[in-house]
């Protein structure tokens, strides 16, 4: 899953394996051992991968089907560990209320 997912990636931003290879600081027969899925990548090198195309690490390894970007601070809200389900669910009705509220405007 993620030699397929790295490759497509690589190949849609249009960098060559040696270009991937200096960014993830591997050699090129490497990126083509991880593309291939004949070697998987270090946890550090899916972190360097996830960070250079702006994905997340659960896209990477095929936990999901979406290109969710990587973690960013003004994408995602972080909620209290204690917030109730009642909070929650009132936090998702808003969420939608202002995301309606923002297509008809």
């Amino acid at each position: 899953m993620i030699g397929e997912r790295l490759k497509k990636l690589r190949k849609n931003k249009g960098i060559t394996q040696i270009k991937l290879a200096e960014i993830l600081e591997v050699q090129k027969s490497t990126v083509s051992l991880y593309e291939t899925g004949k070697s998987d990548p270090s946890d550090k090198v899916k972190i360097k991968i996830a960070k250079y195309f702006k994905i997340s690490l659960d896209y990477l390894v095929g936990v999901i089907d979406n290109e969710v970007k990587y973690y960013d601070k003004n994408l995602f809200l972080m909620l209290p560990a204690n917030i109730s389900d009642e909070d929650k669910s009132f936090l998702t009705k808003f969420m939608e209320f202002v995301e309606f509220k923002n297509k008809n405007d």
